[in-house]
């Protein structure tokens, strides 16, 4: 009976670390939040920005999302509102510019 508590212990606690996998609208706000994470690491200072929109599709095989983004970015001398492309890996720790 102890083995069995025991095994069923290890069972629950495998299957509670187990990754939740985002989808709709969770999926689209967490790319939007990865991505901004990133524009504000590399971004200069004085130039601020807001992503309005994401369109993405996941690329299986490689275990990543391929995007494009809608940016609205403004600066001291400019406004413009532009698309970036990046490809955000299955886990969101990377980000690679596209264009």
């Amino acid at each position: 009976m102890k083995y069995f508590f025991t095994f069923i212990l290890f069972v629950a606690i495998g299957t509670g670390c187990k990754p939740k996998v985002l989808s709709g609208n969770d999926l689209r706000n967490k790319l939007i939040e990865t991505m901004n994470g990133y524009l504000h690491k590399t971004m200069k200072p004085d130039i601020t920005f807001t992503i309005k929109d994401v369109a993405y599709y996941p690329d299986v095989n490689k275990k990543l999302y391929d995007c494009r983004f809608q940016v609205y970015l403004h600066s001291a001398t400019v406004d413009t509102t532009g698309v970036m492309g990046a490809t955000i890996t299955n886990d969101f720790k990377e980000v690679v510019r596209s264009w």
